[in-house]
């Protein structure tokens, strides 16, 4: 089973709500009418189908919230699955599990900004497919959901924070954050290990990014060192 996955940030802050004391999450999992990387766009009622017959509230429930597509790192419970407007938004009861309490306290503290879905596409429509592929795109208007994750890095695709210089704001925001987490955080070690790695790399990063602040894109070895430290953070997998 080919199960693809695809990664959103920025999405009106990504996270839409949290209430720290019940322990709830709302958020989006992804967004419609939207360009990615792979010359994809998620059209309104893509996700219909498979709310209806795998969602919080069908016969068989079966849709996870998870950490960085790990199954051996459940979140939460979705309460609710559902477009609107904007794309698919989710509400989770997050786990009183020491993963849940440390993953509240990410959002809490403006850690958790992007989301990412696993999903299989059921059907589709392709425009100019005797094109090159890069001047093809595929809309894509059913699938089925078989997860959302929150993500503790960035996704690796055009809303990659680090992407282009004109994302140099957001990184010096994501340095900040990191460091008030750290240095006021309550996290357990491993958590603590996982955003001080990230904080290093990203220090390094800007700095490289700010040298090379009168190009239009980053130098190859940086967009390079950028999609590999993506997935040393996903395959590290500390949080467990």
């Amino acid at each position: 089973m080919d199960i693809q996955q695809k990664q959103y940030g920025n999405l009106i802050a990504s996270i839409k709500d949290a209430d720290m004391k019940l322990g709830i999450v709302t958020g989006y999992a992804a967004s419609f009418n939207t360009l990615d990387s792979d010359n994809d766009i998620i059209m309104p009622g893509a996700f219909t189908k498979t709310i209806s017959e795998q969602g919080p509230n069908s016969p068989q429930p079966r849709i996870k919230h998870l950490l960085n597509h790990n199954t051996s790192q459940p979140v939460g419970n979705p309460m609710s699955v559902k477009e609107d407007g904007t794309g698919l938004v989710y509400e989770s009861k997050i786990g009183t599990h020491a993963l849940g309490v440390d993953f509240l306290k990410m959002v809490d503290s403006g850690l958790i900004t992007e989301h990412s879905i696993g999903y299989r596409v059921t059907r589709k429509t392709l425009t100019n497919p005797d094109a090159d592929w890069k001047d093809q795109v595929t809309h894509i208007h059913e699938v089925k959901l078989y997860e959302f994750s929150s993500l503790t890095a960035w996704g690796a695709n055009q809303y990659t924070p680090l992407i282009g210089v004109k994302s140099k704001q957001s990184v010096e925001d994501r340095i900040d954050r990191l460091i008030k987490a750290i240095s006021n955080g309550t996290f357990r070690d491993s958590t603590f290990e996982l955003l001080n790695d990230e904080l290093l790399f990203l220090q390094k990063a800007f700095k490289d990014i700010s040298t090379h602040a009168a190009t239009k894109a980053p130098e190859p070895g940086i967009e390079l060192a950028i999609k590999e430290a993506f997935t040393y953070f996903n395959q590290k997998n500390i949080l467990v």
